[in-house]
């Protein structure tokens, strides 16, 4: 408590003080003009503070995903696919290609009591800036139940369900069971320290809309994890500028035009993806919300 001053505990919030000085030494004192007639009192009590009450999180059924977490579509560059399971074909020689219903073949030994998923090897994922190998393609064509181990090596499957025509040399992979899957997620803001981007969209379409999934080129390694939310962002089209009556998309001009300087629009925000499977180097996203369709390329950027 300062003792220069008159009453010091009168002092208030909103009173002045003045520094000066009394025979050469410095003195606090209250501004003259601070009087205390016609000052407006306010009384503060304690008092309940009400809000409008909020919704949950919202979460994700299990239902609405699981086609797409139960297959894998991405091989991490630890799993050895040449020593997998792979499809011999059927006694049927003449057949190129096996459906649900059939009897298959396939070299190696299938766990007995496990469904595995069908799949197609392909295109090895890269990232576009260093080269680095993200892992491999996999495309699920069925899924089938091993019945019989014979002749060593060699384990006669049923064919279960088909989703595209399985052929000779497709490989075998276990599909994971539904009690080691989470029963929802919640969705959460994800947290990237740079942006990733779609690399692939499975299933071979060319472009995807809600609810449909993406691969994207970020997974474990930088810790994201299922319930992830990011922002999806659409680049901005480049357009060639020869004045207002000669402006065109560069996708559309000759050879020639596309040698002219470029002008790159903004970039915009489109919707939103959840991860939804992590790998090592990448991701299984699912589209949740989109004003556009979305195309391998996009960028994926915190919300």
């Amino acid at each position: 408590m300062n003792k220069q001053i008159k009453n010091p505990h009168w002092i208030y919030p909103g009173d002045r003080l003045r520094l000066t000085w009394v025979n050469g030494q410095p003195k606090l004192v209250l501004d003259s003009s601070d009087a205390r007639s016609g000052k407006k009192v306010i009384t503060l009590t304690p008092k309940m503070r009400i809000e409008e009450k909020q919704g949950p999180v919202s979460t994700v059924e299990y239902s609405d995903i699981s086609q797409f977490l139960r297959a894998d579509m991405v091989a991490d560059s630890n799993v050895d696919l040449e020593h997998m399971p792979y499809v011999l074909g059927e006694n049927d020689d003449t057949s190129i290609f096996m459906s649900q219903g059939q009897t298959l073949h396939v070299r190696g030994k299938p766990d007995l009591n496990t469904n595995y998923g069908v799949y197609r090897i392909g295109n090895v994922y890269k990232d576009e800036q260093t080269g680095e190998e993200l892992g491999r393609q996999l495309e699920l064509v069925g899924v089938v139940q091993p019945k019989e181990l014979y002749d060593t090596d060699i384990t006669s499957v049923e064919v279960l369900s088909s989703f595209s025509e399985i052929r000779r040399g497709d490989r075998l992979l276990p599909m994971l069971s539904e009690s080691s899957i989470d029963a929802f997620f919640v969705p959460q803001a994800g947290n990237l320290s740079k942006p990733a981007h779609v690399i692939d969209i499975p299933m071979k379409s060319t472009y995807v809309g809600r609810y449909d999934t993406v691969i994207i080129d970020k997974g474990a390694r930088e810790n994201l994890k299922p319930g992830d939310v990011f922002g999806i962002v659409r680049p901005g089209a480049e357009v060639v500028d020869n004045g207002p009556d000669n402006v065109i998309y560069e996708q559309d001009g000759t050879a020639g035009e596309k040698l002219q300087k470029k002008t790159t629009l903004r970039a915009d925000h489109i919707g939103e993806v959840m991860i939804v499977k992590v790998y090592q180097k990448t991701s299984l996203a699912i589209v949740m919300n989109s004003r556009a369709i979305v195309r391998a390329g996009y960028a994926v950027e915190n919300p």
